[in-house]
C-alpha cells in the first residue's frame, strides 16, 4: 500500500507515534521519525523498521527543524508522507498557568507543527505530490476535563487541516487529520477512573481504542486508496 514511499513522523517514539511508524513501515514505507530526548528508545524503534531512521529535533527551534528537513531532502530526494504527531501537555489549571507554561505547549504543538510542515511542503510542492496527516485529539473536540493549553492546540489542528488542504490542493497535496478518542495506553493512562467509566458508557464500541487502530487510519489516509479524501478531520473514537 505504501511501497516506495518515504514518510516523516514527528514524535515517533511516543505511544501513538511508534505505532504509526510500525504500521507505515509494515505497509512498505521507508520511515524517518523524530525524537527529542529518548535516544535509546529511538534507536530501538529504528532497528525494528526496515530502513528506519531516527533524527533528534527540538520543535522549539524552527531553524533546526528547517535545516534537518533540508538535509533529508538532499539525501533522500523526497518525502511523500508527513505525519504531524509530536505534542506535549502539562496538567495545570488556568489559575496556575505562567507565560512560559503556555509558550511551551503552543511552541511545540502549534508552531512546531507549522514550521515542520512548511519545511516538508517545500519539497512536496516541487514534486507536485504529497500527503499530510496531523494528529488531533478528542480533547480539542469535546467538553472534557483536560489541560486547557493542550485542548487549545488540538482544537487548532482542525483549522490547520481545513486551511492547508485548501492552500495546497493546486499542488496535488492532500491534508487530513486523525482525531483519536480514549485509548488504552499513553496519555490516557492518566485519565481518572470516573472519567474513563463515563467515556465507556457513551462509547458505542464499549471500550478504549488502541494506538494500532489509530495508526491504521493514518496509513489509509497516507495511501493512494484515500485519493478522494481531503480536508477531513477523521474521528477514531469508537462512536461517541
Amino acid at each position: 500500500m505504501l511501497s516506495g514511499k518515504t514518510a516523516f513522523v514527528s514524535g515517533g517514539t511516543g505511544f501513538i507515534g511508534s505505532a504509526v511508524c510500525r504500521v507505515l513501515a509494515g505497509y512498505g514505507a521507508r520511515v524517518v521519525f523524530s525524537f527529542h530526548r529518548n535516544e535509546e528508545k529511538a534507536e530501538e524503534l529504528a532497528s525494528q523498521l526496515e530502513g528506519g531512521r531516527a533524527v533528534r529535533l527540538n520543535f522549539r527551534n524552527s531553524t533546526q527543524v528547517t535545516e534537518t528537513i533540508e538535509a533529508l531532502y538532499r539525501e533522500m530526494g523526497r518525502i511523500d508522507i508527513l505525519v504531524n504527531n509530536a505534542a506535549v501537555s502539562q496538567i495545570m489549571p488556568l489559575a496556575m498557568l505562567e507565560e512560559e507554561d503556555v509558550d511551551l505547549v503552543l511552541d511545540v504543538n502549534i508552531k512546531g507543527m507549522i514550521f515542520l510542515t512548511k519545511a516538508v511542503v517545500r519539497g512536496m510542492i516541487r514534486n507536485k505530490s504529497g500527503v499530510i496527516v496531523s494528529m488531533g485529539s478528542i480533547a480539542g473536540r469535546r467538553m472534557l476535563s483536560v489541560p486547557l493549553t493542550y485542548a487549545v492546540t488540538k482544537a487548532s489542528v482542525t483549522g490547520f487541516t481545513y486551511a492547508l488542504a485548501s492552500e495546497l490542493r493546486k499542488f496535488g497535496i492532500r491534508v487530513n487529520s486523525v482525531v483519536p478518542g480514549l485509548l488504552a495506553g499513553g496519555v490516557a493512562d492518566g485519565v481518572p477512573e470516573d472519567l474513563r467509566r463515563e467515556f465507556l458508557k457513551h462509547c458505542a464500541a464499549g471500550r478504549a481504542g488502541t494506538a494500532e487502530e489509530v495508526a491504521e487510519v493514518v496509513a489509509f489516509l497516507a495511501s493512494d486508496r484515500a485519493s478522494y479524501v481531503n480536508g477531513q478531520n477523521i474521528e477514531v473514537n469508537g462512536g461517541i
